[in-house]
């Protein structure tokens, strides 16, 4: 369980970093911040020792954080 719940606190910091964080302050173009995100998470996906569920899992998580994250976010910070 620890596995799922680290995994997803990564994914979905990288998450918010691709979406929010490289387009609006650091003015990185959100295709090279998409691609800046799903090299490493998929190599990471593909390389993991973990079963496939358990990542199916993590992403899932990752993006139900990253949705409540986003949802308490003050809007001058998006």
């Amino acid at each position: 369980m620890l596995i799922i719940i680290r995994n997803s606190l990564i994914i979905a910091v990288c998450l918010y970093l691709v979406g929010v964080f490289l387009p609006e302050i650091m003015n990185v173009n959100e295709t090279v911040a998409k691609y800046l995100f799903v090299i490493p998470v998929g190599i990471w996906g593909i390389k993991s020792k973990n079963k496939w569920w358990i990542n199916l899992i993590s992403f899932l998580l990752a993006l139900i954080i990253l949705i409540f994250s986003l949802d308490l976010l003050p809007e001058s910070m998006l």
